[in-house]
């Protein structure tokens, strides 16, 4: 690298106040993705961005004891809910599912997934892969059966008569 290069770095990490970084793109900040998440599920997506690192992304865990009841949260349901959520809204991605003695492992939807060492149930992707950009929609629930009329007697006749509605 050139010395000139080397030195706009150098400034660079002096500006920003020289520790590490999160890669939070604006256009995710605004996404709708993003506003409508619960309080609960912002705090804990920053909680899993926290542990992201450089050739890292799919290796954050939500693992409650170990790590985030250090930072704070005291419910495994509201937890176990987040988790729902930001996985709905695809600013994760589930890259190995836990088992005994193995977390639950996520990845940051909007950075490409690198290979982890191996640990991870899916392989590694050289783009985002984007989920968040159009989140599953939840499914709405059809009637399986046509609606059948109501009948009512006419008093008239002695018959039954159909209404619609």
């Amino acid at each position: 690298m050139s010395r000139s290069k080397d030195r706009a770095l150098k400034a660079a990490k002096e500006a920003r106040g020289g520790g590490a970084f999160l890669p939070l793109r604006l256009d995710v900040l605004k996404s709708q993705a993003l506003a409508k998440l619960s309080p609960y599920a912002c705090k804990l997506l920053l909680d899993l961005a926290s542990q992201w690192r450089l050739g890292n992304n799919g290796d954050a865990s939500a693992a409650f004891e170990k790590v985030l009841k250090q930072r704070g949260w005291k419910s495994k349901a509201t937890l176990q809910k987040s988790i729902n959520e930001l996985l709905e809204s695809g600013l994760i991605i589930k890259t190995r599912q836990g088992s005994l003695h193995k977390c639950s492992l996520f990845g940051l939807g909007w950075l490409a997934i690198d290979e982890c060492g191996g640990k991870l149930e899916m392989r590694a992707t050289t783009r985002p892969i984007n989920n968040w950009l159009d989140p599953i929609q939840p499914k709405i629930k059809t009637p399986s059966t046509a609606r059948v009329p109501k009948q009512v007697k006419n008093t008239d006749l002695g018959t039954p008569r159909v209404l619609d509605g």
